[in-house]
């Protein structure tokens, strides 16, 4: 669970906390002047970036392209000041800077988003943070718009005008602080409702995990993160039991596939995936299976890493399919006079050709006769338990 909380944590980072030295910054000088803003928003923006390197490390590059727009507004805007004559009031100085920054972002949003997916590393799912940076990067924008409006408006217009300029300030700061306080409020409980979502882990070409990421975001993000699976052959006398897909199914729709399939959910075993899924389809308890290989294959909104199982004499059990898929048993005959015509799952292809090597199909059963039976129950406990560690 710790794993996770920190997972999402990463993939949906406060976007306050790369704002929030910048918005110190604004708010200290408008009161106290710069040299005192400095003072106050520079620590922050050291120890936000002590905090993130040792605490977040991955997406460490990430906040520090921030902490970068902060050093770059601040020093623009201070040499601004140097010069022998001014471009914007002083009081305004480092809000028009930040709102020409703001707006840069904003235009360039596409070709920055790529630019920063190059350097991000690809084992964090980035389309929360873009996302809830570019609401908040919108937000401040329009508030700042507002407010240098109003200050230039009433400056202009207005005689006596310190009360009202005062006024101004302090409904600014109101507003920011309102703002950041919702925005840190608003992230934690989208965690917690998170945390309670299905989670897949992101696992490498070795299948070892990396990462995690809400299922529903995987299935609709520009990359394609490899996940693991779990297929299940079920075999009985030289037969095999095969479901078929809905037709609203994203990868294979209508095709026939193995009879038992799964995602394995973030924290959750091998083993337990393959028992839990058993019982979803067919309610079956104490289900008995053996591993017989693995497999990694690319579909179109996904790279699965699959570990395929196979569990024999399927009539031992009462199968009571809980789900409205279609299911069939095929003879060894009738999958090979097909296998070419279009309605077997690129997964399946793969699974049949492993598993009629394998040898199960020969006798019929997986009992002693199956000359594979050896290796296969010395395969499965090495490879079930080092891997997804």
């Amino acid at each position: 669970m710790q794993t996770l909380r920190k997972q999402i944590k990463e993939s949906f980072f406060n976007p306050v906390l790369h704002l929030l030295p910048l918005l110190v910054f604004l708010v200290v000088d408008d009161f106290y002047g710069m040299s005192m803003g400095w003072k106050i928003s520079f620590p922050i923006a050291v120890g936000l970036l002590i905090y993130v390197y040792f605490v977040y490390n991955r997406i460490f590059t990430w906040h520090l392209i921030f902490t970068g727009l902060f050093l770059f507004v601040g020093i623009i805007a201070g040499l601004e000041t140097l010069m022998p004559f001014q471009l914007v009031k002083g009081a305004l100085i480092y809000e028009v800077v930040v709102l020409i920054s703001l707006l840069f972002l904003l235009v360039f949003r596409k070709q920055i988003q790529k630019g920063i997916s190059g350097i991000i590393s690809y084992l964090i799912p980035m389309t929360n943070n873009f996302n809830e940076l570019y609401r908040v990067i919108w937000v401040l924008f329009s508030v700042l718009l507002m407010y240098v409006s109003a200050f230039a408006f009433v400056d202009t217009t207005i005689k006596n005008d310190t009360p009202y300029l005062q006024f101004l300030q302090f409904l600014y700061l109101g507003v920011l602080v309102f703002f950041s306080l919702y925005e840190i409020l608003r992230v934690q409980i989208i965690r917690s409702k998170l945390i309670k979502e299905e989670w897949w882990p992101i696992v490498s070409n070795q299948g070892k995990i990396i990462g995690s990421i809400q299922h529903f975001t995987s299935l609709n993000d520009e990359k394609k993160y490899m996940h693991p699976v779990v297929h299940v052959l079920l075999i009985d006398r030289g037969m095999v039991l095969l479901k078929k897909r809905p037709s609203n199914d994203s990868e294979s729709p209508d095709m026939w596939d193995s009879s038992i399939s799964n995602h394995v959910k973030m924290g959750e075993t091998i083993e337990k995936c393959v028992e839990r899924s058993a019982e979803e389809r067919y309610g079956l308890n104490n289900f008995r299976f053996m591993y017989l290989s693995n497999y990694s294959v690319e579909g179109k909104n996904e790279k699965q890493y699959a570990f395929l199982f196979v569990s024999c004499l399927q009539t031992e059990y009462k199968l009571q399919p809980v789900t409205l898929e279609q299911t069939k048993w095929w003879t060894q005959r009738q999958i090979e006079d097909n296998i070419d015509d279009g309605i077997f799952s690129e997964n399946f292809k793969m699974e049949y050709d492993l598993l009629v090597r394998s040898g199960l199909l020969e006798s019929g059963k997986c009992e002693c006769t199956c000359r594979m039976r050896e290796v296969i129950y010395q395969q499965t406990s090495a490879a079930t338990k080092s891997s997804l560690n």
